[in-house]
């Protein structure tokens, strides 16, 4: 997955969570997070592109700002699909049921 953004400090942040989950950094330009996870999980997936709306957050950027580019190749497959994603929406709420502290 590569994340691109004006913002140094948020793909710093998503290159060090991705780093944490078990990702391979790749070599890339400053504006852009290029991170790889060979044998990767939906839920990992998952957890980097919350992981992204909320760096974004946190970086005083617009959750929309940051692009997502995600590679995914079944494996023998001659194909691969490339997609482009962005936070269309995000909002932070309590779990039900949660205990409040």
């Amino acid at each position: 997955m590569t994340v691109m953004s004006q913002s140094e400090r948020l793909l710093g942040l998503v290159r060090d969570f991705a780093v944490g989950l078990g990702f391979t950094s790749e070599p890339g330009p400053p504006s852009q997070v290029a991170v790889s996870l060979t044998q990767g999980s939906d839920e990992a997936l998952l957890h980097l592109l919350t992981h992204v709306a909320l760096s974004a957050t946190k970086s005083g950027v617009e959750s929309s700002e940051p692009v997502c580019r995600v590679t995914f190749q079944e494996p023998g497959a001659a194909s691969e699909v490339k997609l482009g994603l962005k936070i269309a929406s995000f909002d932070l709420q309590a779990a039900q049921g949660a205990n409040s502290v």
